[in-house]
């Protein structure tokens, strides 16, 4: 075969993993991941924050394991809940008018709003953060998914092998994204004692995309195109 055909047969040929233009596995995972990213962030919730992080009882096993720290939970929970308390405490009396005598409480409700808002969103983005490097230790350690069938040697230099390096980084990870989101739970549970409902982000509806759009256009990002 010449060189010109060559080139030809090999540009036509399906990439490995992508026969007959279909996405892989790995492709359709990803796509997945950005689909609930981007909701995540749209509409912030602690539970999207708790359903990526590792619980305690996980973390528990990730700091024995790996000789890690973490801070006690109910530590962690109590610095949300100061960070929300306090402010409302020193800010009551400036934010806060009488309207026909009652507490006015829109402008201190607004400010804590976006306190949590910021503390669930940073709960979110480090689990998420957590995730994404517990889905490549997974993926390093199981063979079908991974080309090195050698991974689990010792490394060239008498270090970690690949496996546990990732592993290790999803670990230090995990615990991070746990003491982050404990903090946001913190601050959740002060917020709905104080104002009387539960914390929810606000939305505005108005500059959303339609749903087909939206799909489309996290599917080009899934796949680099």
């Amino acid at each position: 075969m010449s060189d010109g055909k060559n080139t030809i047969a090999q540009n036509s040929a399906p990439r490995k993993g992508d026969a007959a233009g279909k996405a892989s596995p790995e492709q359709v995972r990803r796509f997945q991941e950005a689909q609930a990213r981007k909701a995540a962030m749209e509409a912030p919730t602690l539970k999207a924050a708790q359903d990526l992080a590792p619980d305690e009882t996980r973390v528990a096993q990730i700091v024995s394991y790996f000789g890690m720290e973490c801070a006690d939970t109910a530590e962690l929970i109590g610095v949300g809940d100061a960070i929300v308390r306090d402010q409302f405490t020193i800010l009551y009396p400036v934010l806060v008018n009488q309207i026909r005598g009652d507490d006015n409480l829109t402008a201190l409700k607004m400010h804590l709003d976006r306190t949590v808002d910021a503390l669930v969103r940073s709960a979110i983005g480090s689990a998420n953060f957590y995730e994404t490097r517990r889905l490549l230790a997974k993926d390093a350690k199981d063979q079908f998914a991974n080309e090195e069938r050698d991974a689990d040697r010792m490394g060239v230099d008498g270090g970690d092998n690949r496996v546990a390096v990732l592993a290790r980084i999803a670990a230090e990870n995990g615990v991070k994204a746990y003491s982050v989101t404990c903090i946001a739970e913190g601050a959740c549970r002060a917020y709905a004692e104080l104002m009387g409902e539960e914390w929810k982000a606000y939305q505005n509806t108005r500059s959303k995309q339609p749903v087909n759009q939206k799909a489309t256009a996290l599917l080009h990002d899934a796949l680099g195109i």
